[in-house]
């Protein structure tokens, strides 16, 4: 029907349009005909929802130039954002996920010279073995070819060393002593840091410290653990030497 005039009431008022219930306030009222079939359209003196599908007939004009966009947040309401260019050049983000080496010793009788032990191989499947994540071609971390149980830095920049060792103490007035080493490509190694417990009890013991420092391309990063002469323990092999690149 194009037109009213000349219709009766009875005859037309199924195709109005109106509110639910009368009078347009604050509140969300659904749009339906006269007939009581409800639209997808809500309206209130404010907010004009729509539950269904929003569609044009024809897609909007594109502009080039236009940095503002409509989203949807949480509570399905519509706003609107100013985007930099950057959101629309096509060139994709990088993220950097940080690279970490996970280093688990083999089992290990402490000797009275401070020694490395032999490490485990990396497995990521493993639940015994060394562990290598976000670096699968080892662009950042891997084993070291020159220097026995050392963690190779492959390009320069910030890392972070966590040491996390169990200790199985068997004699007692045990003093153990832990350096991390630092050993630059055809240079020679020097001490980072030196923790020493000393008298310790028989029994498990913990030691656990945090380490940031920057590494030159190709820094090999290392430790040594041992014992004072008449001490006597092992270092278990759920101990961890952890390097994560940090940039």
């Amino acid at each position: 029907m194009a037109t009213l005039t000349g219709n009766k009431v009875k005859d037309t008022y199924t195709s109005l349009l109106k509110l639910d219930t009368n009078g347009l306030t604050s509140t969300l009222k659904s749009i339906e005909d006269g007939a009581g079939v409800v639209s997808a359209i809500k309206l209130s003196t404010n907010t004009v929802e729509v539950d269904g599908t929003l569609s044009f007939t024809a897609a909007p004009a594109t502009d080039a130039a236009e940095l503002t966009v409509l989203l949807v947040d949480s509570s399905n309401n519509v706003v609107k954002r100013e985007l930099s260019t950057v959101a629309f050049t096509g060139t994709a983000s990088t993220f950097f996920a940080n690279p970490m080496f996970v280093l688990r010793p083999t089992a290990y009788a402490l000797v009275d010279t401070p020694a490395t032990p032999s490490m485990v191989g990396v497995n990521n499947n493993s639940t015994t073995a060394s562990y290598i994540f976000n670096d699968a071609s080892n662009t950042h971390l891997q084993t070291s070819s020159t220097t026995a149980g050392a963690i190779t830095v492959e390009r320069s920049g910030a890392i972070k060393i966590e040491v996390n060792f169990i200790l199985e103490i068997s004699t007692q007035n045990t003093d153990v002593t832990i350096r991390v080493y630092r050993k630059p490509a055809g240079g020679s190694a020097a001490a980072i840091e030196t923790v020493v417990r000393t008298n310790v009890a028989t029994g498990v013991m913990a030691v656990g410290f945090s380490l940031f420092t920057h590494c030159a391309a190709d820094e090999d990063i290392y430790y040594q653990i041992g014992k004072n002469t008449g001490g006597g323990g092992t270092l278990n092999t759920n101990s961890t030497f952890t390097v994560t690149k940090l940039d």
